[in-house]
């Protein structure tokens, strides 16, 4: 088999047979299926076989393209002339293109011909609206990609189609009628119901209606095709059961170069359990498994042969091994098995316990800016990990940016965090996935870098504060994922003051100032902090202060009356007016003011009458003395059980202060009396006369002690039978 050719720094991708793998032949053009070395990931190059008409509309189409890119498009990685041909080189989509996908459908069902229609129309205002391009064969021009169970994805893949800017307008089918012959045909086949039933449409009419819709398509009537839109969507049901048919699934690009999951089973018969070889289509290319040696849930898959794919890979994964055996950098996730057998290369890695971006970002659809912070401040910490490791990682997906909370994804209690904020999960970290994956490698998943222009070579790393920008437009909201409308959260300041920070930070990459992490996130905060200190907060509700008015008096023996009768008979000199309120209305209902509050209930407004002081007395309120302390209520402890504490503390008190003395009772020793014992005369021997014993004679004062030297042992007398012996030794009287 021949080497694989080389065109710059793209590899030429070779079937089993070492052919090109060519992906459209015709007279305009010729596009084979390449590898970029440097980013690790599959293209199409563009060759033309006609030289350019108009290179200047050429160049200036590409630039736009790359300068304002959307998720829906095909990102346009180098463009240019090689020996007189000129050549664009766009990123891979693992899709077959929508003509051949609607042409293989007779009949399709409903629900799914409105998901396709609807998808078909976001590409196509992403592309008029960042460029000015008129397509030419649309259907062509865009490929079908499967994103899930009941999900696919429409995405421009073909520029060269789409280059007839030159078209006449006038000569363009109207899009009024095309739109509304399309909205019949719907509305026709749901029998005048608010949505489509579950049945299937001719194929056939629908690809014709709407190949005519999207032929439409410019630039001034991107609110039309916002309209269509929206009106096909309320067609469709909100909850969709089930899942694609088989005979109605896009075919990807790619799978048929690659091992089948049987093969790759096989592979790792001996070393690895595979649980289910049923694959999720947002990740078709892994395959859930289990060590036979730990236990570890792990995800394998395959690592293409030399033929398709350039040796780096198998170097990153080797590399990404060593780094996983080491366990020092927590934020990457491991790769724990690499095996090579007889015919097929299979990679494992372990499982992350927790949550992607991309699935929080489906349930959530926004977050908001200060759960934003949380995400981008953690993502910083990951990519110091990345750094580290000295991995040559190009691409970072929302798909391989995972918060770790200890749960599986299928977990309930997972579901359940999905619908609170961040700053209510008891804790999570964020981890990367650092290594080529085929999902990766062949477009699936939303790449942030897609609204950054495409990097040159240079020594500042790629993940800067313009990368952390783009990721966090998707995360505020200010970018819709694929299939989703875009957040109606305009209006809060907070976030529009975020977006225009994003669009600053960006703007300076597009220039060449490329801005640290460090420095965005701590502008960021200055942002949040910012807002925090203006944020207005809802002022209790101010009442008009009352001035109080004094009336003429004519005579001091006067009688003040605090009679609304009386007093709005009396002339006011200003009216009473809130502080808040400017030049409000005079208030026309009477109020007491401070005056004549003190003097009601007093002896001057009834004069002459018994004023009752105990009533007074009872209703006034409460005199307070400064250094008196009132207890709350809850607070409140009555009197017996204070008298309790103090009793009991004392008894306490008294009873450690009499065992430190000594004078406890229970430390003195009681007193024993002996108790006589009557001794009974023995029967066989007599028991002979005790002698009275002599009363001791007094003792003087205490002689000091004298070491008595050991006398040598007495030999005893013998025995006598006289009762009176005289003691042995006289030495203790003589002492």
């Amino acid at each position: 088999m021949p080497e694989p050719s080389l065109f710059r720094h793209y590899q030429i991708v070779q079937d089993a047979d070492g052919n090109n793998v060519e992906l459209t032949r015709d007279a305009d053009q010729v596009a084979v299926l390449a590898f970029d070395t440097h980013r690790l990931e599959f293209v199409h190059c563009h060759v033309l076989l006609e030289p350019l008409a108009d290179k200047a509309a050429f160049d200036e189409a590409c630039r736009s393209l790359q300068s304002q890119g959307h998720a829906l498009l095909s990102r346009l990685l180098d463009s240019g002339e090689d020996e007189g041909n000129p050549f664009y080189i766009t990123s891979n989509v693992d899709g077959e293109t929508l003509r051949s996908y609607l042409t293989r459908q007779q009949e399709i069902p409903g629900w799914l011909a409105v998901m396709v229609a609807c998808r078909s129309l976001e590409a196509v205002i992403a592309l008029v609206e960042r460029a000015d391009l008129l397509p030419e064969d649309a259907l062509k021009a865009m490929r079908v990609v499967q994103t899930g169970s009941q999900q696919v994805q429409i995405q421009m893949a073909d520029y060269r189609l789409l280059m007839g800017a030159t078209k006449a307008k006038g000569l363009k089918p109207a899009l009024e009628k095309s739109a509304k012959l399309l909205r019949a045909f719907f509305q026709e086949q749901s029998a005048g119901g608010p949505t489509l039933p579950d049945q299937l449409l001719p194929g056939a009419d629908f690809m014709e209606l709407l190949a005519a819709c999207l032929t439409g398509a410019d630039r001034s009537v991107v609110s039309a095709l916002r309209e269509l839109k929206t009106t096909l969507q309320k067609l469709s049901p909100e909850q969709l059961t089930g899942e694609i048919p088989t005979a109605h699934k896009p075919r990807a690009l790619l799978a048929p170069h690659f091992a089948s999951y049987q093969e790759v089973a096989r592979g790792v018969v001996n070393l690895i359990r595979i649980q289910s070889q049923r694959l999720d289509m947002a990740n078709p290319y892994s395959m859930r498994g289990t060590l036979t040696k730990t236990g570890r849930t792990v995800l394998v898959e395959q690592i293409p042969p030399s033929r398709l794919v350039s040796s780096h890979v198998r170097a990153l994964d080797d590399k990404g091994l060593a780094l996983a055996k080491k366990r020092e950098l927590s934020g990457i996730i491991p790769i724990v098995l690499l095996h090579d057998g007889e015919e097929i290369t299979c990679l494992a890695e372990e499982l992350a316990e927790g949550v992607s971006l991309a699935d929080l970002l489906r349930e959530r659809r926004a977050l908001s800016v200060h759960e934003t912070y949380l995400v981008l401040a953690g993502l910083d910490g990951a990519l110091d990990s990345l750094e580290k490791s000295a991995l040559a990682t190009q691409k970072l997906r929302l798909e391989d940016i995972f918060l770790l909370t200890g749960f599986p994804r299928e977990d309930a209690r997972t579901a359940k965090l999905l619908l609170t904020k961040l700053n209510e999960w008891p804790a999570f970290s964020l981890v990367l996935r650092a290594h080529p994956t085929l999902a990766a490698m062949a477009g699936r998943g939303l790449d942030p870098a897609i609204l950054l222009p495409t990097a040159k070579a240079s020594k500042s790393s790629l993940w800067n504060g313009a990368w952390l920008s783009a990721i966090g437009r998707y995360l505020v909201g200010l970018e819709a994922l694929p299939g989703h409308s875009q957040d109606g959260t305009t209006g809060l300041r907070e976030r529009d003051a975020l977006g225009r920070l994003f669009d600053e930070e960006m703007q300076r990459h597009k220039d060449g100032k490329v801005c640290p992490r460090a420095d965005f996130l701590a502008r960021y905060a200055r942002l949040l902090q910012h807002h925090e200190t203006v944020k207005p907060t809802p002022a209790p509700p101010s009442e008009p202060l009352a001035v109080p008015t004094q009336p003429k008096v004519v005579s001091r023996t006067r009688t003040i009356s605090a009679d609304p009768a009386d007093a709005a008979k009396l002339p006011l000199e200003a009216a009473p007016m809130a502080l808040t309120s400017g030049f409000a209305t005079p208030s026309e209902k009477p109020t007491i003011g401070f005056a004549e509050l003190l003097f009601r209930d007093t002896s001057v407004t009834e004069s002459g009458g018994h004023h009752d002081w105990a009533k007074t007395a009872a209703d006034a309120p409460p005199t307070i003395h400064p250094g008196e302390v009132l207890l709350p209520p809850s607070e409140f402890v009555p009197f017996w059980l204070r008298a309790a504490v103090f009793i009991g503390g004392s008894i306490v008190l008294g009873a450690i202060w009499a065992h430190l003395s000594g004078d406890a009772f229970w430390l003195k020793t009681p007193v024993v009396k002996a108790i006589p014992v009557l001794e009974q005369p023995a029967k066989t021997l007599p028991s002979p006369t005790a002698r009275p014993l002599e009363p001791e004679p007094p003792r003087g004062p205490a002689a000091p002690q004298i070491s008595v030297p050991s006398l040598p042992p007495e030999t005893a007398p013998p025995r006598s039978p006289s009762l009176l012996q005289p003691p042995s030794s006289t030495l203790k009287q003589d002492l």
